[in-house]
Order: structure tokens, then C-alpha cells, then sequence
């Protein structure tokens, strides 16, 4: 019985259709009448080939995609994501198609019924945190990821960071250069990375007995460098400003190097600046951005072989993993033995 790649140009000619009719046949049958779809499929058999097994081919080759949930396309953090989940991907012959949006009650059944049209077989969702419910939901049908935002409450795994460690640490660090009027502009707290890295934040400024004024602690509803902008010149524009800004995405701190010129103020002389993400801008900005390396590829990679293996596997003890962050510093911030004590 033959198992080479069927020839679908040769049973065009024998049954005298076009090759986009064989195709359909393959992949979807129910577009083909029955006196067609019987000739085609009497031509493969005649051939040498086993049709159930051709069938079958066909089916697991057309399931070998995988979705994910974006919450936009504007973060240039989630691009190196997703450059580490189609690196996975790619590896093991899975393709990776984008549904840009939130995911709720209201409309998980359309959701399901896009990952159902696009034959997904499994999904990664990298947007904000999902109710308990939702997530168990999409886990139950097709095995779910969650990538960075997390509920871990739910049965699905995670693949993520500790953002309240990381920007404890990274306060801490603001702290111990005597920087003492740091503000924070953050991102919405509707994301659990948001939540987390405010708690963080918080956390180091109350160990140091500094209490933060509420207008300082700023949270926008969405990661962009406008919102940003208007952040930081609120501000750096007032009579009392903050003499370091801890932001929680790089976007957000390039934002503030760029309020910071309106006002005439110098970065890192007259505030400092500690970003969060680690993009590549965030190294060629002048000055360089102090920032908190948040290992996007590895974390996109780490996920794709995830969600591969909970596919290949089903039964596989289910793992959640956090992965380590580093501060990298550049020139955003002065460094101790610069930097006056008051």
C-alpha cells in the first residue's frame, strides 16, 4: 500500500477536476457533492493508496496550529514573545495563528467556536489575567497556557515571571541609591503583572518607613508611549515632583525621558529613570534605560514547548514555571557613589 505524498495533480486528470476540488475533498469534504467526492475518492483507492489513512493524514495536518491571544500588537515586549512561541512551533511542524482581544464570559463561546474553525489544537494566551471559570472553560476543550498574565487558581499551566519580586527588587535598588520621592507609572490593574508589580513597589517603599503620595502612584489603561507622555508630564510639570520614576514597561520610560526634556530637567541628573521589560529601544535610547530584564524570547520559547508537550501528551503532570529577571543598569539612573544624600 502506498504512503508517499498523494499525487493530488494526477487524480485531477483521471477523475478530470480541477486540483482545487481534490484539495477540498482532503480538507473539506462537505463543500464537495457526494457523486464527486466518491469518483476522487475511488481514484486515490485505484492508486494504491489506503483512503483512511490518507484521510487521517490529511486531518493531523490540518490540525497542527496553534492559537494566540494577544491583547494588541502595540507592546513591542510581545513581539519578542511571540518570536520564542514560533520558534517552538516552527520546531515541531505546529503553525501559530493570532486572535487579537480579551477573552470573557460574554464571548468564550465565539471564541471557541474561532479556535474550532482554525482546527487549534492548542491555545496560549498571553493577555490578561481570565476568570477562574474561562480558563478552566478553553482548558477543559483544548490545552491552555497562560503566558505571562496568569490566574493560578485555574487548571491551566503558566509560563511567567515573579513581577513582584522583580520590581521589589528594582525599588530597592532606586532606594539604596538614596533616591527617596520615586513615583511609579504603571500599567492597567486589570493585569495581573500590573497588580503585582504596584505590590512590589509599595512593599520597598513601606519597608523604608516612605510614605508615596496617591497621584504618584499612576495606572494607565493601556501600555502606550502617549499615555505615557501625558503620565509623565502630570508629573514632572508639578510644583512637587519626584526625583526618580520606577515604570513599569520600557515605553513608559521613554516616555518619561522625553517629558523630562519639555520641562528642562535632565535625565539622570534631575530624575532618574528604572524601566521594565528590557526591549531593545530601551538600549538605545540616550541615555540607556535602567531596566528590569524580563526574558520575553525564552519565556515565548518556554511556553511553546509547553503547550507542545501538554498536545503530545495530555496526561503529562501539569508544571507551571517561573523564570528568573535581572536589573540590568545603564545610564538612566545615577549611580551611589554620584548620587548626593540629602
Amino acid at each position: 500500500m502506498k504512503r508517499a505524498n498523494l499525487p493530488v495533480n494526477k487524480i485531477a486528470q483521471i477523475t478530470k477536476v480541477s486540483p482545487a476540488t481534490v484539495s477540498r475533498v482532503l480538507n473539506h469534504p462537505e463543500l464537495v457533492n457526494k457523486e464527486t467526492k466518491n469518483l476522487i475518492e475511488k481514484a486515490i483507492v485505484d492508486l494504491g493508496y489506503n483512503l483512511e489513512e490518507v484521510l487521517q493524514k490529511q486531518i493531523d495536518q490540518n490540525k497542527r496550529v496553534i492559537m494566540a491571544v494577544l491583547p494588541s500588537i502595540d507592546n513591542p515586549f510581545y513581539n519578542n514573545v511571540m518570536k520564542g512561541i514560533k520558534t517552538s512551533a516552527n520546531s515541531h511542524d505546529f503553525d501559530v495563528v493570532i486572535y487579537l482581544g480579551n477573552i470573557n464570559r460574554n464571548n468564550l463561546d465565539h471564541f471557541l467556536d474561532v479556535v474550532k474553525m482554525s482546527n487549534s489544537r492548542g491555545v496560549v494566551c498571553l493577555n490578561r489575567k481570565m476568570e477562574k471559570e474561562v480558563a478552566d472553560t478553553i482548558n477543559s476543550i483544548v490545552p491552555l497556557i497562560q503566558c505571562c498574565e496568569y490566574n493560578k487558581e485555574s487548571t491551566a499551566e503558566y509560563v511567567s515571571i515573579n513581577d513582584y519580586a522583580a520590581a521589589k527588587n528594582a525599588t530597592e535598588y532606586m532606594l539604596n541609591l538614596n533616591y527617596r520621592k520615586i513615583a511609579l507609572i504603571n500599567g492597567p490593574l486589570s493585569f495581573n503583572y500590573a497588580e503585582e508589580r504596584l505590590r512590589g513597589f509599595e512593599a520597598a517603599m513601606e519597608e523604608k518607613g516612605i510614605a508615596v503620595p496617591k497621584n504618584w502612584k499612576i495606572s494607565l489603561p493601556e501600555v502606550s508611549y502617549s499615555l505615557g507622555y501625558s503620565a509623565a508630564s502630570q508629573l514632572l510639570g508639578a510644583k512637587e515632583k519626584p526625583d526618580a520614576i520606577f515604570c513599569a514597561a520600557d515605553v513608559f520610560a521613554i516616555s518619561v525621558i522625553k517629558a523630562a526634556k519639555r520641562y528642562g530637567l535632565r535625565v539622570p541628573e534631575d530624575v532618574g529613570v528604572v524601566g521594565f521589560d528590557n526591549v531593545e529601544m530601551a538600549s538605545i535610547t540616550i541615555p540607556g534605560i535602567t531596566t528590569v530584564n524580563q526574558p520575553a524570547y525564552q519565556i515565548g520559547f518556554t511556553t511553546g514547548e509547553t503547550i507542545y508537550e501538554k498536545i503530545s501528551n495530555p496526561n503529562s503532570r501539569p508544571r507551571s514555571i517561573l523564570l528568573d529577571t535581572e536589573l540590568i543598569a545603564r545610564d538612566s539612573i545615577i549611580p551611589e557613589n554620584k548620587k548626593k544624600r540629602g
